[in-house]
């Protein structure tokens, strides 16, 4: 029976390769190990395969017309199938053939992580667009409470007047208490409220929404900056590759890479402005450390595979959020191989049926080494408004009920009020039952023993003896 000769790389966490020395024998590992059993069972492919350990790099073309590295191992027939992160490019494909990418995230730029270190902390806990809106809620609400004042007010006055003229109305009781609203919002807003002075029951209702509304907020607020005061904020120095280039610091690449190839010949004019801070390392972890030691500022390689010394302990490495290229991930095979129908096929099934996102999330967040709270953030603890804006609809249900419930204060004091106090006049004067009898037989609300005249300016005013209580008015 034929062996099927796999070449594999030790690429963490695509392939890890343990032991080999002194003629031992190696111990695989990894994600394309995992894969490459199931690959060939769905193939339906009963074939012995043989993995050998390889050190080189994917490969170039020399001068002279031949490869090196794997894709060298593949043109020379020296292998039948390369378990490696191969990236397809356009020339690489005229000598090998690839099954569909069973990757496809571009190259990845791997950088320091370091300590955010700002004066604002404070409004860490919720996103600009919430602090925003809160902004916007409490300006709302200041106006809102100081209209529904004013409205209702006025209605009492008029009320007022119709029995007493206007020579008991002060300056004070006409005057709408704007400042008194603006100071009450505020204070209730930093936790120090007070009930409102205002006699109106709308302007109460809006504030008791406003109120809890507060709490809320006040309680997320408290939770999100005791965690960001608590957990370290890490950021990354470069984004983009303008960053890099802005640099005093070369970058990094593997050696004899299709990165190396795209920084060399690539029509992306920031590309070809860092040409002369390319650096090449042998491998992934000696440009991990580097980074770590910052002799480089950066090293880009494939996005799976510099993703994993974020993962790995000190915890001080991260991808910077631009992703380079397009980055297919194939697995090789030489010219003219039989097997590339059935091995594509069975890819793309396994693809299509989840298995291949399972397998990712298995190797590559599952086995991570490092917690999120050390991973670079950028947003992270904070609140949005996407998960606030039911809160702000209690502040809009109360602004609701407290329209209506002026509405049916201006309605009592233009309908009622006169009759309500000229019943409770009855009712100081003669007592609740007289009065009670008084109405039933008369058929009509009487006023008590209150004669109004009207002056040359149109309004009502008081004479004749009457024997009023007193009434509080504000």
């Amino acid at each position: 029976m034929a062996v099927l000769r796999v070449l594999a790389a030790h690429r963490p966490p695509l392939c890890f390769i343990e032991g080999g020395e002194n003629g031992s024998t190696p111990i695989f590992s990894g994600y394309l190990i995992e894969l490459l059993p199931t690959l060939l069972n769905q193939a339906n492919l009963q074939i012995v395969y043989e993995l050998t350990a390889f050190a080189g790099s994917g490969g170039g073309m020399q001068a002279n017309g031949s490869w090196t590295g794997v894709m060298g191992e593949l043109v020379a027939g020296r292998t039948d199938l390369a378990l490696f992160p191969l990236t397809l490019t356009s020339q690489r494909a005229q000598y090998i053939q690839a099954t569909p990418p069973f990757m496809d995230d571009g190259y990845g730029i791997l950088v320091k992580t370091r300590r955010l270190d700002s004066g604002y902390s404070f409004l860490l806990p919720f996103t600009g667009f919430t602090w925003a809106m809160l902004m916007v809620a409490l300006v709302a609400i200041m106006l809102l409470l100081t209209l529904l004042d004013a409205v209702t007010r006025n209605a009492r006055l008029r009320a007022f007047e119709r029995l007493h003229g206007t020579q008991k109305l002060t300056k004070k009781r006409r005057d709408a208490k704007v400042m008194n609203h603006a100071i009450e919002s505020i204070m209730m807003a930093v936790g120090n409220g007070a009930a409102p002075t205002s006699r109106s029951w709308a302007v109460k209702i809006v504030y008791i929404a406003w109120a809890v509304f507060c709490v809320i907020m006040l309680a997320a607020y408290t939770a999100n900056l005791t965690a960001n005061m608590t957990v370290s904020q890490l950021g990354v120095s470069f984004k983009t590759l303008q960053d890099l280039a802005q640099s005093g610091l070369p970058f990094g690449v593997p050696a004899d890479s299709s990165i190396a190839a795209y920084f060399s010949s690539s029509a992306d004019q920031a590309a070809r402005l860092l040409q002369l801070k390319m650096r090449e390392f042998k491998s992934t972890a000696d440009g991990a450390e580097a980074v770590r030691e910052e002799k480089i500022s950066a090293f880009i390689n494939d996005y799976a595979t510099v993703q994993y010394f974020t993962q790995e302990p000190p915890c001080d490495l991260a991808l910077s959020p631009e992703t380079i290229g397009s980055g297919q991930l194939v697995l090789g095979l030489p010219r003219n191989s039989t097997l590339l129908p059935k091995l594509s096929t069975a890819l793309l099934q396994l693809s299509e049926a989840g298995y291949m996102a399972e397998l990712r999330r298995k190797w590559f967040v599952d086995s991570s080494r490092c917690s999120s709270d050390t991973s670079a953030s950028s947003g992270s603890g904070q609140l949005h408004l996407t998960q606030a804006w039911s809160v702000f609809m209690i502040v809009a249900g109360g602004a609701a009920v407290g329209l209506l419930a002026a509405a049916g204060e201006m309605l009592y004091y233009r309908r009622l009020y006169t009759r309500m106090f000229a019943l409770r006049q009855d009712v100081s004067v003669m007592g609740a039952r007289a009065a009670v009898k008084k109405r039933v037989t008369s058929g009509r609300h009487i006023m008590p023993n209150v004669s109004m005249q009207s002056d040359r300016s149109g309004v009502s005013n008081v004479t004749g003896p009457t024997s009023f209580k007193s009434v509080r008015f504000r």
